[in-house]
Formats: C-alpha cells, structure tokens, sequence
C-alpha cells in the first residue's frame, strides 16, 4: 500500500468524527467518515461544518490536508477563514509558536526583531509547502476583513522564509499583496506587512519601503520599512543603510548594518569595522560580526555567533544569523554539534536541518544518537528535513 493510502486509511481507521449540522434548531449528529468524506466537508453550504471539518483535518496532522484547507482560505465567510490559516499554521509547525501580545485583534506586539519568525522557522515541520498554501495566502492578503489579512500576514511571515526558496513565482503574488498591505490604513498592519516583505525578501517591493522610510524617517514605521530592507538587501538601498549607521537608535543601526551585509558590498567593510569600535549595543555588536562573515572580512568566527545561543537576550539575533548563512557554510557550523551545552546542540543541529546540504548529513546522523533526546530528535528532523528538498 502506498503512503498516501496508509495515511488515507489511517483517517478512517482513527473513526474522525464529523459533526454535521442539519440547519438550525435541529439535533446534532456524529458519523464517522474517511479523508475524503471529511474534506468534502469544507465545501459543506453551512459554515460551521466548514470549519469542524478544517478542525478535524487539522487535528488529523495529515500532511495532505494541506490543499483542500488552502481552498478555505478564500472562503467567503471570514470564520472560516481564520480557522483555515490556524489549520494551516498548525500543519507545518511540530509545537505552538509563541503569538505575540495582540494589540486589538489586529496584529502583535514586538520584541527582538524577528524573533518570533525564527522561532517559527525553527518550529517547522519537514513538509513541502504546496504552491496551493501559497496562492490561498495571496488571496487572503487582499480579503476585505482586516484580521484575516492580519492573521495571513502573520502565517506568511511564518512560511515565505523556507518556501519561496522553492517557489519564487508564487511568493512574487504575495509579495505585490504585500505591497499593497503597505499602504493600509491600520498602522499595525502596514508595520507588520513591511516586515513580512523582509522575510519574502521581494526585491519588486523596494522602491514602496524606500518610500515609507523616507515619509516616517524615525518611529515604529521607519524601524519596519528599514526592517524590510534590511531582509531584502536590495544595492539600491546601501546609501540608505550608510546614513542610518550613524543613527542615535540602535535596532536602527543593526538593521542598517544587517542590510548592508546582505548587499555582498564589501566595499562597506571599513565603515563597519569602524562602527564596531565605538558601538555599545549588543545587538548592533553582533549584527557587526554577522556581516564581517557574510562579507568575508578576515578574522570573524562563527563561533562568536554560537556563543550569543546561550544569551537569552542574543539568542534571537544570533538564530537569525546563523539560519542566514548556514546554506553557504554548512560544513563549518557541524562544529557546533559537539558544543557542550545541550541546549547550543539542539538550536544548531535545527539550524543546520536548513543548509539543503546533503554532505551534512553524515554528522546530523551522528548527532541523532546524542544523550540528550531533543538534541536527538532536532537531529532526525534535521535530516528528514534535507532529504525533503
């Protein structure tokens, strides 16, 4: 028997409950049906059987569910809607990812910049992300109600990193939704589509952040344009991040600094060698040393980047840093799977399940039989990652 009609029998054989609801006033009953029956649930004329069975495919954790759950994601009713993007979210993540303090129904209160998007990247499943998920989210993006376009916002800057390296032409839809996000009424969720752009990395979408930058120069809005640049690392934004180099606010400063590094100028190196001998914030501090790397200054470790793992406060910047540059040097970080720390093991052995190296693979194995179980078992998905690509 085939995978998929293992996986398929192994619906109906768990007896998934499908409560399908008759009209209102009517009694509710429970029947028992396969895959396929449940799914045809989400064509159902009654919203509420819609979304039980989004519910049931959802708690089901089929990995095919997640194309009939991205029709539902242009489902006329925004409840079903919400309960698609949850479904979706939860398919592709192996724990809950930590929402951010939500400010109305909107959209999430920040902390680090992009902490939450790495704990989310971290958090992924080894599933392929099917260009259906993809073309659901541009939709949503563009719903009239402005929580869907929030929470698919939110669940866009959760995939886009790991799925637009396989698929550039549909992220090129939800990056100009995007776009169009940016201009948005509601200030959290301009600020929270200007991040997103950064996490797409969409180089069409630079000339509209330059133009937000520009329009609010300092505030929340100004730090979420440069953060969408600073993801994007488009050249034409180097004489943007040169002046923010000397601004008074730091996360200003490392996001220039971030950007800079994703230019490949190196023609910045003195610039920001020269920041990092007066500079006093960590994080720009590290921002610093992470662009010393990727632009191939003499003299910078990955290990200096390792060891911010094990500050709390660093640890954010640091996993960013690290995902960022483990494609071009995989074969460096598997150093770090022999790091004391177990904790240091675990984070980098999720790290390096992101290199789409193969030649990898023979140390994560290894690490697979490591003492400590979720450093084992980071290990496994790991592999089960890069084996997917």
């Amino acid at each position: 028997m085939s995978r998929v009609q293992s996986s398929r029998s192994s619906v109906a054989v768990a007896l998934l409950t499908l409560l399908v609801s008759f009209g209102f006033g009517r009694t509710v009953t429970a029947q028992k049906y396969t895959f396929e029956e449940v799914a045809s649930g989400l064509k159902h004329q009654d919203f509420a059987t819609r979304v039980r069975a989004i519910q049931i495919l959802k708690d089901a954790d089929y990995p095919e569910a997640a194309v009939p759950i991205a029709a539902a994601l242009e489902d006329p009713d925004d409840r079903v809607q919400l309960a698609a993007i949850d479904a979706e979210r939860s398919l592709f993540t192996t724990r809950p990812v930590s929402r951010r303090q939500k400010i109305g129904f909107v959209i999430e209160k920040r902390t680090v910049s992009g902490g939450a998007v790495v704990e989310g990247q971290l958090a992924l499943k080894a599933r392929h992300i099917p260009t259906q998920v993809l073309s659901g989210l541009a939709v949503a993006l563009r719903d009239d109600s402005l929580r869907v376009r929030a929470e698919a916002v939110s669940l866009t800057s959760l995939l886009t990193p790991y799925a637009c390296a396989e698929n550039n032409e549909m992220c090129g839809h939800i990056g100009n939704a995007l776009i169009d996000n940016v201009n948005a009424r509601n200030a959290l969720l301009r600020r929270a589509a200007m991040q997103a752009l950064g996490h797409v990395r969409y180089p069409n979408s630079v000339q509209a952040l330059l133009d937000q930058f520009s329009y609010y120069q300092t505030g929340p809005d100004a730090v979420a344009a440069l953060e969408g640049l600073a993801g994007i690392g488009h050249p034409a934004s180097v004489s943007v991040f040169r002046q923010v180099l000397r601004s008074s606010n730091a996360d200003l400063r490392r996001l220039a600094v971030e950007g800079l590094a994703r230019t490949g100028d190196r023609d910045v190196l003195t610039e920001l060698q020269q920041l990092g001998q007066t500079e006093r914030s960590a994080g720009v501090l590290l921002a610093v040393h992470y662009a010393g790397i990727r632009l191939g200054a003499p003299g910078n470790s990955l290990q200096q980047l390792v060891v911010g793992l094990s500050n709390a406060a660093q640890r954010p910047l640091a996993l960013k840093y690290l995902l960022d540059l483990a494609p071009s040097m995989a074969a460096t970080l598997v150093a770090s799977l022999r790091d004391q720390s177990p904790d240091v093991r675990r984070l980098m052995t999720d790290v390096i399940g992101f290199s789409r190296d193969a030649g990898v693979i023979p140390a994560l194995e290894a690490a697979a039989k490591d003492a400590d179980p979720d450093v084992a078992l980071a290990a496994q998905r790991a592999i089960d990652r890069i084996k997917l690509q």
